[in-house]
Parts: structure tokens; C-alpha cells; sequence
């Protein structure tokens, strides 16, 4: 390399490297020959100081040039000839310098960028710019193309006259490939996030639009361009959810799944889980954001609540309305019972009414013989005879009427005041059966009692009363359908030092096994409009399980009969006032 050309390549190199070509024919010269990359004789010399300088600075260009794998150009306009550093040819992967004739770096440019480069070229030797930079695409030896960038400029005379142009030449190939593999992955990263069906937005903390995909255009129902004109504090159903949200980022970090509201243009509410991070855009510090839609998740779930709520509601008035049977039921026991006193107390009333009509006819009437003068000895005895009669009927029928009204007295406020007493379960269960003689008179079956000595118990005997009631109005509707005899047997003894065993067991039609599991189900029964409610075994259940704070079980035997067993403890357990009797308490 000559000095003049290392200062012509160090003075185009300072105005940035450039691809270079031989425009030699396009001023109707051929280019000189070259030897060892030195042009000939025929190019127009500089006059340069300090030869070994400047030959020192040329062997370190020479290292320069293959360390980067430049080239290095200068065409002298006047001589019509081109020189090329020894590294073109070997960029063109060329192993041995080839002829490089004028057309050499002309026909190697690609079609489609050989007009424009020709073209900016020769705008810059027309003054038109100060220096040229421009990448094209150049044939190489093999055939395959590749990627230079070219810089340099051209040098004029005091007269303004272009004398020559110079510059270097740099492979951008590969940079090109990666800049293309680039653009190609952000090409499928754009395509990606259009595609997805969660909103990617990316704003900055002011809420100005940096970026949004076609999932935020349809969830927040904008056109694109009216949505990156619109901040996004406007976009929340309420503003202050999005400072919420900022400063829970600057106090956590990202986050994931807040669940937000935004307001769509026609006022509908759009819920969606948001997740946030920070992400850098073109140099700037941004918010990047994820909306996932789940309005439909948010209204099934207030349908839900509704339904729930809905549910709770029907189940609330459908125990209220239990209730109600229940206590109907209960009721309607008391009220067969006192029916069954009255029918039982008409006998004996009666009789005694007979015979106090009896006595006051007699009287009467010895009365009149007194006064007429007619009474005899013999009227007087018969009527002192009848007397002691009817007074015996009195007394016997009105202390019949009067133990049937103390035991009604009894089981009947028993069950309508729920009081808690000490009671002898011997006698109050007797006490009971025998309330419910007017209703087993008109049956063929017959009560045993079989209960220990001095079992007391400090419980509920209305409670105990209606579910003996219940078990034996079952027993006569459903274990003897058809009127037929039996025996129903009630035995109660101890059960270990502070529990109560009672024993019902009739010797009846019995339950079917698949019946079995159901009895105390409310609203259960096989003798629907015969009689039966559905409720007696289950008042029997509860009033077992509540208030005396036992269990209760079953065992059938078809065709044999039915067990219930009682567990009670002779303590029941504190029952606490509902709040309506709470606030009716004085």
C-alpha cells in the first residue's frame, strides 16, 4: 500500500467507512493493472511528507483491514483508475486476488439495490451531500450474496472539481441475518400477542398508551385508536382502584390475579384479573400489563350467590313451615287426647248425672207424700235405700271423672308448657297410657308396661309424653293397619348410673326393609291421606335428639314387628331459650 492511498483511506475512514465500487467506466476508462494491490504508474501521485511515517501508518491500516475484514477504496476521477485493498477480494471469497477489470464491482451489485446505490453515489459527487452511507447487496464468488456498508467521500479541487472519492467497505451479513432473525421474532412476538386471548397492554404510570394487542381492543370495546387516546384512569370503573394498584406495585413488586373492573363505552362493567410487571420500551420505564377476562366467571358467581341466597331463603320458610306442622301435629295430638278425655270423662259424668237426676226425683216425690199426708214407713225406707245407691254411683263415677281430668291435667300441660320437673317415669308414663285409652278402646291391642322401681328422671315430660304419643299412634296406624290384635310393650329400665333405656316394641306388620332408613325423614309415610303426616316419627327424632338430649334407634322385622330404643339421660341436658323467648322474658 502506498502512502498517498493510506492517506487517501485514512481521510475517507474519518468520515465513516463505505462501499466502494469502480466507477471507472462510467467515466470511459479502464482502471489501471494493479500489482500486489499498489495501482500503476498511471495514478495521480500525492505529494506526502515523512515517507516512513506514513508507510508505518499504512502497515498498521494493512492489520486493521484484515482484523475487521474491511476493504479500503480509492478511485482517482482525473486517471480514470480504481485501487482496492487486497481484503475486497478476499471479502468476496476469492482465495487468490482476481482480475478486477472496470464493470468488476458493478456487475457484482443486485438488481434490486443497483439503482439506488448508483444513483446516491452520484448525488454525493454532485455536491448534492457532504458524505455518502448506504448498505447494498453484492455477489459473491460462490454466488451467494451478502451485506455491505459503505461510507466515505468524495475530494474536490480549489476549484470544486471531484479529483477522487475514497472510502471502506464493511460485511453487515451476518449483522443483517441477526437483524432479520430479529425482526422476523418480533414479527411472530407481535402475531402472538394479537392472537392471545389475554389483553397485554403496556402504558406508563401517567396512564399514557405505549402498547396494547387486539385483546384490549375488544375487552375494554374501543377502537384501537380511540382507546390509546384515552388515559387509562379513565378506563377503571373506578379510578382509584389503579393508584390501589400502583401503589400495591410499588410496595410488592409485580403481582398476579387482582380481580379489577373496567367500564366500557355503553356502561357495562368488564371484570378481569390483572396482573402487572415493569418492562423497558425504546428506553423508557413502563408498566407492562395482563387483563384476563372473567365477567362471565364473575356473573356466574353472582348468579350463584342469588341462587344460594334464593336457596337459604326457600329453606329458611321450608323449616319455618316444618316447624309449623310440626307444632301443628303436636297440637293436633293434644287435641285427639283431649278428645279422647272428653269422650272417656261422658261415661262417668253421665252416670253420676242419672243418678243426681235419680235422687232429686225421689226426693221429689217424697216430698209431695209428705206434704199430702200419704208418706209411709215403707216410701221412706225404699227412698233411704235408693239414696245410698245413688250416692255411692256419685261418688264412685265423679272420682273416675276426676282422676281422668288430673292425669289429662297433667300430660296436657305437660305438653303444651315444656317445663323441665322431676318426675317417676314409672308413673308418668302409666299416666300417660292411660290418656290414651279412649284412643286404644276402639283397637284390639293391648298395652303392657314394664318400668323399674324409683327411675326419676330431671328432664321434660311433655317432650317424653308427645314422643310416647307419636310412637303409639304409629304403632296403631302402621304395625296394625288392618285392626288387628297385638300387644304393644313398653319396658324402661337403668342405663348405667345416669342414663335412662326405654324399649318400644309392638309385635306388628313390621317396616320394609327399604322403608327402613326413611322413617324419621319429615314428610315420610306410607299412609298418605290415610291418617298420616310424615311428622310423628320425625317429632319423635327431634324432640329424642333436642330437648331430652338422648338417641334414638330402629330395628324391624317384617310380619314380626318393630324395636325403637331410647337412650335418655336421666339429667337432660340445659335446653337455652330461643330469642323470641329471650325478649318475651320479663
Amino acid at each position: 500500500m502506498t502512502a498517498e492511498l493510506v492517506i487517501v483511506a485514512l481521510v475517507a475512514l474519518g468520515v465513516g467507512a463505505g462501499l466502494g465500487g469502480a466507477f471507472v467506466h462510467r467515466l470511459g476508462r479502464r482502471a489501471a493493472p494493479r500489482s500486489n494491490g499498489v495501482p500503476s504508474s498511471g495514478a495521480t501521485p500525492l505529494e506526502l511528507p515523512l515517507p516512513g511515517i506514513v508507510a508505518d501508518i499504512g502497515e498498521r491500516l494493512e492489520m486493521a483491514l484484515d482484523a475487521t475484514g474491511a476493504a479500503v477504496w480509492d478511485a482517482d476521477l482525473v486517471a480514470g483508475t480504481c485501487w482496492w485493498s487486497d481484503t475486497f477480494p478476499r471479502m468476496l471469497g476469492y482465495a487468490e486476488t482476481p482480475p478486477m477489470p472496470f464493470d468488476f464491482w458493478e456487475k457484482r451489485l443486485h438488481p434490486d439495490d443497483r439503482e439506488r446505490v448508483l444513483a446516491h453515489i452520484a448525488a454525493h459527487l454532485a455536491g448534492e451531500t457532504t458524505s455518502y452511507d448506504y448498505d447494498y447487496r453484492m455477489r459473491r464468488e460462490d454466488g451467494a450474496w451478502m451485506w455491505l456498508a459503505a461510507k466515505g467521500r468524495a475530494f474536490r479541487d480549489g476549484t470544486g472539481r471531484v479529483v477522487r472519492y475514497a472510502g471502506i467497505m464493511t460485511d453487515i451479513t451476518e449483522a443483517r441475518r441477526q437483524a432479520e432473525r430479529l425482526r422476523a421474532s418480533e414479527e411472530r412476538l407481535l402475531k402472538i400477542m394479537e392472537a392471545t386471548p389475554i389483553a397485554v397492554n403496556v402504558t406508563t404510570r401517567d396512564g399514557r398508551w405505549l402498547f396494547c394487542n387486539a385483546q384490549s381492543v375488544r375487552l375494554l370495546g374501543r377502537e384501537h385508536a380511540e382507546l390509546v387516546r384515552t388515559p387509562t384512569p379513565q378506563l377503571y370503573a373506578d379510578p382509584a382502584e389503579r393508584t390501589a394498584l400502583i401503589a400495591r406495585f410499588d410496595r410488592e413488586g409485580p403481582f398476579r390475579d387482582a380481580e379489577i373492573r373496567f367500564r366500557r363505552p355503553d356502561g357495562s362493567i368488564v371484570w378481569t384479573l390483572s396482573s402487572w410487571d415493569q418492562i423497558e420500551l425504546d428506553g423508557e420505564s413502563a408498566l407492562l400489563t395482563w387483563l384476563y377476562d372473567i365477567t362471565d366467571r364473575k356473573c356466574a358467581e353472582a348468579t350463584s350467590i342469588r341462587a344460594r341466597e334464593e336457596a337459604e331463603r326457600a329453606l329458611s320458610e321450608l323449616r319455618a313451615a316444618q316447624e309449623s306442622l310440626i307444632q301443628a301435629e303436636t297440637m293436633a295430638s293434644l287435641g285427639q287426647l283431649v278428645a279422647g278425655v272428653a269422650h272417656e270423662i261422658n261415661t262417668p259424668i253421665g252416670i253420676a248425672l242419672t243418678a243426681a237426676s235419680h235422687i232429686g226425683e225421689q226426693s221429689q216425690m217424697l216430698c209431695d207424700r209428705f206434704a199430702g199426708g200419704t208418706l209411709r214407713k215403707s216410701d221412706f225406707t225404699d227412698f233411704l235405700a235408693g239414696l245410698g245407691e245413688g250416692v255411692r254411683l256419685l261418688m264412685a263415677n265423679i272420682d273416675r271423672a276426676a282422676a281422668l281430668v288430673q292425669s289429662f291435667k297433667q300430660v296436657a300441660v305437660d305438653q303444651s308448657s315444656g317445663d323441665r320437673r322431676v318426675f317417676d317415669l314409672g308413673g308418668y308414663v302409666a299416666e300417660i297410657l292411660f290418656s290414651l285409652r279412649p284412643r286404644l278402646k276402639r283397637t284390639r291391642l293391648t298395652v303392657a308396661l314394664d318400668c323399674a322401681e324409683d327411675l326419676t328422671m330431671d328432664s321434660y315430660p311433655g317432650a317424653l309424653g308427645q314422643v310416647l304419643t307419636n310412637l303409639v299412634i304409629n304403632a296403631v296406624l302402621h304395625a296394625y293397619p288392618d285392626g288387628g290384635t297385638g300387644t304393644i310393650r313398653i319396658a324402661a329400665q337403668p342405663d348405667g348410673a345416669d342414663r335412662v333405656r326405654i324399649d318400644f316394641m309392638d309385635d306388628g306388620a313390621g317396616i320394609p326393609p327399604e322403608n327402613l332408613s326413611k322413617v324419621f325423614e319429615p314428610f315420610f309415610t306410607t299412609k298418605r291421606g290415610q291418617g298420616g303426616s310424615g311428622l310423628g316419627l320425625h317429632i319423635v327424632f327431634n324432640t329424642v335428639t333436642g330437648p331430652l338430649g338422648g338417641t334414638v334407634a330402629v330395628q324391624s322385622w317384617p310380619g314380626q314387628g318393630t324395636r325403637f330404643t331410647l337412650q335418655l339421660p336421666r339429667e337432660a341436658p340445659l335446653v337455652l331459650p330461643t330469642p323470641a323467648e329471650a325478649a318475651a322474658a320479663p
